[in-house]
Protein backbone atom coordinates (compact mmCIF):
# COMPACT_ATOMS: atom_id res chain seq x y z
CA UNK A 1 0.00 0.00 0.00
CA UNK A 2 1.73 2.96 -0.92
CA UNK A 3 0.69 6.04 1.60
CA UNK A 4 0.94 9.33 0.73
CA UNK A 5 0.83 12.34 3.96
CA UNK A 6 -0.49 15.95 3.88
CA UNK A 7 -0.06 18.41 6.61
CA UNK A 8 -3.23 20.73 7.23
CA UNK A 9 -5.24 22.82 8.74
CA UNK A 10 -8.40 22.46 7.00
CA UNK A 11 -9.71 26.32 8.45
CA UNK A 12 -12.16 25.24 6.73
CA UNK A 13 -11.94 22.42 4.58
CA UNK A 14 -12.68 23.50 1.18
CA UNK A 15 -12.50 23.23 -2.24
CA UNK A 16 -9.08 24.07 -2.76
CA UNK A 17 -8.12 21.20 -0.06
CA UNK A 18 -10.14 18.66 -2.13
CA UNK A 19 -8.04 19.25 -5.38
CA UNK A 20 -5.05 19.00 -3.35
CA UNK A 21 -5.77 15.71 -2.24
CA UNK A 22 -7.06 14.33 -6.01
CA UNK A 23 -3.65 15.60 -7.56
CA UNK A 24 -1.67 14.08 -4.67
CA UNK A 25 -3.24 10.59 -5.47
CA UNK A 26 -2.66 11.20 -9.23
CA UNK A 27 0.94 12.79 -8.78
CA UNK A 28 1.84 9.72 -6.32
CA UNK A 29 -0.26 6.78 -7.22
CA UNK A 30 -1.08 6.61 -3.82
CA UNK A 31 -3.50 4.05 -2.25
CA UNK A 32 -4.41 6.11 0.91
CA UNK A 33 -4.07 9.90 2.41
CA UNK A 34 -2.89 10.46 5.73
CA UNK A 35 -3.63 14.37 6.63
CA UNK A 36 -1.71 15.35 9.66
CA UNK A 37 -4.08 18.20 10.77
CA UNK A 38 -3.79 21.44 13.77
CA UNK A 39 -6.14 20.81 16.51
CA UNK A 40 -8.08 23.57 17.83
CA UNK A 41 -5.55 25.99 17.68
CA UNK A 42 -3.75 26.90 14.71
CA UNK A 43 -0.48 28.12 13.24
CA UNK A 44 -1.47 31.95 12.74
CA UNK A 45 -1.86 32.04 16.36
CA UNK A 46 -5.54 31.87 16.67
CA UNK A 47 -8.50 29.51 17.08
CA UNK A 48 -9.97 27.04 14.46
CA UNK A 49 -13.05 28.37 12.71
CA UNK A 50 -14.18 24.65 13.55
CA UNK A 51 -13.78 21.96 16.04
CA UNK A 52 -11.02 19.60 15.03
CA UNK A 53 -13.65 16.98 15.02
CA UNK A 54 -15.59 18.78 12.51
CA UNK A 55 -12.50 19.57 9.53
CA UNK A 56 -11.40 15.97 10.40
CA UNK A 57 -14.92 14.56 9.40
CA UNK A 58 -15.46 16.99 6.34
CA UNK A 59 -11.47 16.00 5.45
CA UNK A 60 -12.06 11.70 5.51
CA UNK A 61 -15.57 12.22 3.73
CA UNK A 62 -13.22 14.35 0.75
CA UNK A 63 -10.33 11.90 0.19
CA UNK A 64 -8.45 11.55 2.93
CA UNK A 65 -8.41 8.04 4.83
CA UNK A 66 -6.82 8.90 8.13
CA UNK A 67 -6.79 12.31 10.02
CA UNK A 68 -3.96 12.08 13.00
CA UNK A 69 -3.92 15.94 15.06
CA UNK A 70 -0.81 18.01 14.82
CA UNK A 71 -0.02 18.77 18.95
CA UNK A 72 -0.67 22.27 19.75
CA UNK A 73 2.66 22.94 21.03
CA UNK A 74 3.89 22.40 17.36
CA UNK A 75 0.31 24.01 15.66
CA UNK A 76 1.11 27.29 16.86
CA UNK A 77 4.29 27.48 16.21
CA UNK A 78 6.55 29.14 14.08
CA UNK A 79 6.71 27.09 10.14
CA UNK A 80 9.89 25.74 10.94
CA UNK A 81 8.99 23.72 13.68
CA UNK A 82 5.31 23.96 12.86
CA UNK A 83 6.92 21.34 9.93
CA UNK A 84 9.40 19.82 11.94
CA UNK A 85 6.31 18.46 14.40
CA UNK A 86 4.34 17.40 11.61
CA UNK A 87 7.28 15.41 10.20
CA UNK A 88 8.24 13.90 12.85
CA UNK A 89 4.96 12.68 13.37
CA UNK A 90 4.49 11.21 9.88
CA UNK A 91 8.08 9.85 10.22
CA UNK A 92 7.12 7.73 13.84
CA UNK A 93 3.77 6.70 11.69
CA UNK A 94 6.50 4.21 9.74
CA UNK A 95 3.94 3.63 6.38
CA UNK A 96 4.40 6.97 4.96
CA UNK A 97 5.99 6.72 1.21
CA UNK A 98 5.06 10.34 -0.16
CA UNK A 99 4.79 14.12 1.49
CA UNK A 100 2.86 16.40 -0.80
CA UNK A 101 2.16 20.31 -0.12
CA UNK A 102 0.48 22.72 -1.89
CA UNK A 103 2.72 25.48 -2.88
CA UNK A 104 3.22 28.42 -5.57
CA UNK A 105 5.73 27.24 -6.96
CA UNK A 106 5.59 23.48 -8.51
CA UNK A 107 9.90 23.27 -9.39
CA UNK A 108 10.14 20.92 -6.82
CA UNK A 109 14.56 21.06 -7.81
CA UNK A 110 14.59 25.06 -6.83
CA UNK A 111 12.38 24.72 -3.54
CA UNK A 112 15.02 21.34 -2.70
CA UNK A 113 18.03 23.93 -3.10
CA UNK A 114 17.07 26.99 -0.73
CA UNK A 115 15.58 23.99 1.57
CA UNK A 116 19.35 22.39 1.78
CA UNK A 117 20.98 25.93 2.03
CA UNK A 118 18.68 26.97 4.70
CA UNK A 119 19.37 23.06 6.60
CA UNK A 120 23.03 23.36 6.26
CA UNK A 121 23.45 27.14 6.48
CA UNK A 122 27.22 27.76 6.31
CA UNK A 123 28.84 30.70 8.85
CA UNK A 124 28.46 33.31 6.12
CA UNK A 125 25.06 32.58 6.29
CA UNK A 126 24.76 33.55 9.78
CA UNK A 127 27.01 36.53 9.86
CA UNK A 128 24.68 37.92 6.90
CA UNK A 129 21.72 36.53 8.93
CA UNK A 130 22.23 38.61 11.92
CA UNK A 131 23.43 41.84 9.84
CA UNK A 132 20.52 42.19 7.91
CA UNK A 133 18.08 41.30 11.45
CA UNK A 134 20.25 44.09 13.15
CA UNK A 135 19.12 46.48 10.58
CA UNK A 136 15.42 46.02 11.82
CA UNK A 137 14.36 43.37 9.14
CA UNK A 138 12.00 41.02 10.11
CA UNK A 139 13.53 37.35 10.74
CA UNK A 140 11.84 36.40 7.13
CA UNK A 141 12.88 39.42 5.31
CA UNK A 142 16.16 39.28 6.57
CA UNK A 143 16.41 35.79 5.47
CA UNK A 144 15.10 36.09 2.17
CA UNK A 145 17.76 38.96 1.59
CA UNK A 146 20.67 36.28 2.83
CA UNK A 147 18.81 33.56 0.14
CA UNK A 148 19.42 36.08 -2.43
CA UNK A 149 22.88 36.67 -1.31
CA UNK A 150 23.43 33.17 -1.83
CA UNK A 151 21.35 31.57 -4.61
CA UNK A 152 20.06 35.04 -6.56
CA UNK A 153 16.94 37.00 -6.49
CA UNK A 154 15.17 34.86 -8.56
CA UNK A 155 15.22 31.53 -5.67
CA UNK A 156 14.43 34.84 -3.02
CA UNK A 157 11.39 35.43 -4.48
CA UNK A 158 10.23 31.96 -4.11
CA UNK A 159 10.09 32.76 -0.21
CA UNK A 160 7.81 35.73 -0.72
CA UNK A 161 4.57 33.26 -0.81
CA UNK A 162 3.29 31.22 2.21
CA UNK A 163 2.58 27.77 0.63
CA UNK A 164 6.31 27.72 -0.78
CA UNK A 165 7.84 28.64 2.67
CA UNK A 166 5.98 26.39 4.48
CA UNK A 167 6.87 23.79 1.62
CA UNK A 168 10.54 24.43 1.97
CA UNK A 169 10.32 23.89 5.73
CA UNK A 170 9.14 20.41 5.02
CA UNK A 171 11.62 19.65 3.19
CA UNK A 172 14.12 21.12 5.29
CA UNK A 173 12.64 19.26 8.17
CA UNK A 174 12.62 15.96 5.67
CA UNK A 175 16.36 16.92 5.65
CA UNK A 176 17.11 17.66 9.28
CA UNK A 177 15.93 14.29 10.07
CA UNK A 178 17.57 12.20 7.71
CA UNK A 179 13.68 10.75 6.39
CA UNK A 180 12.67 8.46 3.86
CA UNK A 181 10.11 9.83 2.79
CA UNK A 182 9.80 11.51 -0.65
CA UNK A 183 7.92 15.51 -1.17
CA UNK A 184 5.78 15.94 -4.08
CA UNK A 185 5.17 19.81 -4.85
CA UNK A 186 1.59 20.13 -5.86
CA UNK A 187 0.66 23.33 -8.02
CA UNK A 188 -1.70 25.75 -6.11
CA UNK A 189 -4.83 25.84 -8.01
CA UNK A 190 -7.30 29.09 -7.63
CA UNK A 191 -6.61 32.12 -5.44
CA UNK A 192 -3.66 33.57 -3.31
CA UNK A 193 -3.38 32.95 0.50
CA UNK A 194 -5.03 35.46 2.49
CA UNK A 195 -6.55 37.22 -0.81
CA UNK A 196 -10.43 38.34 -1.27
CA UNK A 197 -10.52 37.07 -4.66
CA UNK A 198 -12.61 33.63 -5.41
CA UNK A 199 -11.71 31.96 -8.56
CA UNK A 200 -14.37 28.93 -10.32
CA UNK A 201 -15.24 28.02 -6.33
CA UNK A 202 -12.10 28.13 -5.24
CA UNK A 203 -11.33 30.62 -2.48
CA UNK A 204 -8.97 31.49 0.02
CA UNK A 205 -9.87 29.92 3.52
CA UNK A 206 -9.48 33.45 5.40
CA UNK A 207 -11.94 34.76 2.78
CA UNK A 208 -13.96 31.86 3.82
CA UNK A 209 -13.59 32.01 7.62
CA UNK A 210 -14.60 35.87 7.00
CA UNK A 211 -18.08 34.72 5.64
CA UNK A 212 -18.73 32.47 8.10
CA UNK A 213 -18.18 34.65 11.01
CA UNK A 214 -20.37 37.75 9.00
CA UNK A 215 -22.85 34.82 8.54
CA UNK A 216 -22.90 35.24 4.90
CA UNK A 217 -23.36 31.80 2.76
CA UNK A 218 -20.27 30.09 1.70
CA UNK A 219 -21.44 26.87 0.44
CA UNK A 220 -20.13 27.87 -2.82
CA UNK A 221 -16.87 27.33 -2.04
CA UNK A 222 -16.65 23.59 0.20
CA UNK A 223 -17.60 20.39 -1.00
CA UNK A 224 -21.19 19.33 -0.79
CA UNK A 225 -20.02 16.50 2.19
CA UNK A 226 -18.91 19.23 3.99
CA UNK A 227 -21.47 22.22 3.30
CA UNK A 228 -23.63 19.22 5.09
CA UNK A 229 -21.27 19.26 8.23
CA UNK A 230 -20.64 22.74 8.69
CA UNK A 231 -23.65 24.88 7.23
CA UNK A 232 -25.23 24.35 10.47
CA UNK A 233 -21.94 24.04 13.00
CA UNK A 234 -21.05 26.76 15.40
CA UNK A 235 -18.65 29.03 14.43
CA UNK A 236 -15.07 30.14 17.03
CA UNK A 237 -13.27 33.42 17.29
CA UNK A 238 -10.50 34.36 19.70
CA UNK A 239 -12.48 37.38 20.35
CA UNK A 240 -14.24 35.35 22.87
CA UNK A 241 -11.12 35.32 24.94
CA UNK A 242 -9.97 38.61 24.49
CA UNK A 243 -10.98 39.98 28.02
CA UNK A 244 -8.72 36.65 29.04
CA UNK A 245 -5.80 37.07 27.52
CA UNK A 246 -5.10 40.62 28.37
CA UNK A 247 -6.24 39.82 32.12
CA UNK A 248 -3.79 37.17 31.94
CA UNK A 249 -0.87 39.27 30.76
CA UNK A 250 -1.55 41.77 33.28
CA UNK A 251 -1.07 40.05 36.19
CA UNK A 252 1.36 37.27 34.84
CA UNK A 253 5.36 38.41 35.70
CA UNK A 254 7.60 39.41 33.25
CA UNK A 255 10.38 36.97 34.30
CA UNK A 256 7.29 34.24 33.72
CA UNK A 257 6.72 36.05 30.60
CA UNK A 258 10.21 35.61 29.07
CA UNK A 259 9.86 31.72 29.59
CA UNK A 260 7.34 31.93 26.87
CA UNK A 261 8.17 30.40 23.48
CA UNK A 262 9.59 32.34 21.14
CA UNK A 263 9.98 35.77 23.46
CA UNK A 264 13.48 37.41 23.77
CA UNK A 265 15.29 41.04 23.28
CA UNK A 266 12.95 42.17 26.23
CA UNK A 267 9.55 41.35 24.43
CA UNK A 268 8.26 40.29 27.55
CA UNK A 269 8.12 44.05 29.05
CA UNK A 270 7.04 45.54 25.80
CA UNK A 271 3.96 42.88 25.88
CA UNK A 272 3.35 43.98 29.79
CA UNK A 273 2.97 47.66 28.56
CA UNK A 274 1.11 46.76 25.93
CA UNK A 275 -1.11 44.83 28.01
CA UNK A 276 -2.05 47.35 30.84
CA UNK A 277 -2.88 49.90 27.68
CA UNK A 278 -5.01 47.87 25.74
CA UNK A 279 -8.81 46.72 25.69
CA UNK A 280 -8.41 44.53 22.66
CA UNK A 281 -5.95 42.17 21.11
CA UNK A 282 -6.32 44.16 17.95
CA UNK A 283 -4.86 46.82 20.60
CA UNK A 284 -2.17 44.60 21.89
CA UNK A 285 -0.79 43.37 18.40
CA UNK A 286 -0.13 46.75 17.34
CA UNK A 287 1.04 47.94 20.40
CA UNK A 288 3.83 45.30 20.55
CA UNK A 289 4.14 44.97 16.69
CA UNK A 290 7.98 46.21 15.43
CA UNK A 291 9.93 45.90 12.32
CA UNK A 292 11.43 42.55 13.68
CA UNK A 293 8.03 41.21 14.60
CA UNK A 294 5.65 40.30 12.27
CA UNK A 295 1.64 40.42 13.59
CA UNK A 296 1.38 36.29 12.51
CA UNK A 297 4.31 36.11 15.29
CA UNK A 298 3.16 38.40 18.04
CA UNK A 299 -0.25 36.41 17.81
CA UNK A 300 1.47 33.27 18.32
CA UNK A 301 3.39 34.90 20.91
CA UNK A 302 0.50 35.91 22.53
CA UNK A 303 -1.79 32.94 22.17
CA UNK A 304 1.37 31.06 24.00
CA UNK A 305 1.45 33.01 26.89
CA UNK A 306 -1.90 32.66 27.52
CA UNK A 307 -1.79 28.69 26.87
CA UNK A 308 1.34 28.88 28.88
CA UNK A 309 3.32 27.38 26.02
CA UNK A 310 7.39 27.62 27.11
CA UNK A 311 10.09 27.54 24.69
CA UNK A 312 11.16 24.41 26.38
CA UNK A 313 7.65 22.70 25.56
CA UNK A 314 8.58 24.06 21.85
CA UNK A 315 11.66 21.96 21.31
CA UNK A 316 10.21 18.96 23.08
CA UNK A 317 9.08 15.84 20.42
CA UNK A 318 6.05 14.09 19.55
CA UNK A 319 4.97 11.16 22.29
CA UNK A 320 2.07 9.92 20.81
CA UNK A 321 -0.30 9.77 17.67
CA UNK A 322 -3.75 10.97 18.10
CA UNK A 323 -6.32 9.45 15.86
CA UNK A 324 -8.94 11.98 15.08
CA UNK A 325 -10.92 10.42 12.18
CA UNK A 326 -10.73 7.50 9.46
CA UNK A 327 -12.52 5.56 7.37
CA UNK A 328 -12.12 2.31 6.19
CA UNK A 329 -8.49 2.39 4.39
CA UNK A 330 -7.65 4.45 7.10
CA UNK A 331 -8.23 1.66 9.52
CA UNK A 332 -5.86 -0.41 7.38
CA UNK A 333 -3.55 2.25 7.76
CA UNK A 334 -3.76 2.16 11.49
CA UNK A 335 -3.52 -1.46 11.60
CA UNK A 336 -0.19 -1.45 9.10
CA UNK A 337 1.21 1.43 11.83
CA UNK A 338 0.77 -0.30 14.85
CA UNK A 339 3.37 -2.72 13.59
CA UNK A 340 5.76 0.21 12.28
CA UNK A 341 4.76 3.41 14.56
CA UNK A 342 7.39 4.41 16.95
CA UNK A 343 5.13 5.78 18.68
CA UNK A 344 1.55 4.62 20.60
CA UNK A 345 -1.16 5.49 18.41
CA UNK A 346 -3.94 6.90 20.75
CA UNK A 347 -8.02 7.62 20.33
CA UNK A 348 -8.92 8.53 24.11
CA UNK A 349 -8.16 8.99 27.77
CA UNK A 350 -9.28 5.31 28.07
CA UNK A 351 -6.00 4.04 26.00
CA UNK A 352 -3.84 6.48 27.71
CA UNK A 353 -4.38 5.57 31.10
CA UNK A 354 -3.14 1.57 30.09
CA UNK A 355 -0.15 2.98 29.02
CA UNK A 356 1.36 4.09 32.56
CA UNK A 357 3.58 6.40 30.95
CA UNK A 358 3.55 9.80 32.82
CA UNK A 359 4.62 11.89 30.37
CA UNK A 360 2.34 11.23 27.93
CA UNK A 361 -0.50 11.22 30.48
CA UNK A 362 0.61 15.04 31.55
CA UNK A 363 0.53 15.87 27.39
CA UNK A 364 -2.68 14.97 26.98
CA UNK A 365 -4.01 16.23 29.79
CA UNK A 366 -2.46 19.36 28.73
CA UNK A 367 -4.35 18.99 25.07
CA UNK A 368 -7.39 18.51 27.05
CA UNK A 369 -7.67 21.93 28.72
CA UNK A 370 -6.58 23.44 25.74
CA UNK A 371 -9.85 21.68 23.94
CA UNK A 372 -11.74 23.03 26.99
CA UNK A 373 -10.49 26.61 26.48
CA UNK A 374 -10.78 26.52 23.01
CA UNK A 375 -14.65 25.66 23.86
CA UNK A 376 -15.48 28.87 25.38
CA UNK A 377 -14.67 30.38 21.96
CA UNK A 378 -18.50 29.55 20.68
CA UNK A 379 -19.74 32.78 18.86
Amino acid sequence: MTVAGIVCEYNPFHNGHKFHIEETRKNTDADAIVAIMSGNFVQRGDVAIFSKELRAKAATENGADLVLELPVFFSTASAELFALGAVRTLNALGCIDFLSFGAECSDLGSLCEIAELLANEPTEFSELLNKFSASGLSFPSARAKVVENFLGKEKADILSSPNNLLGIEYLKALISEKSNIKPVAILRKGTAHDSTETNDGIASASYIRDLIKSGTDFSEFIPESANSLLKDAVPHSITKLEEAILCHLIKTPAEDLRKIADVSEGLENRIKDAALSSKTLGELFDAIKTKRYTHSRIRRIILSAFLEITESDRQSIPQYIKILDHNETGQKIIARAKKTASLPLLRNTSQVNKLKNPEIKELWERERIFDKIYAMTEI
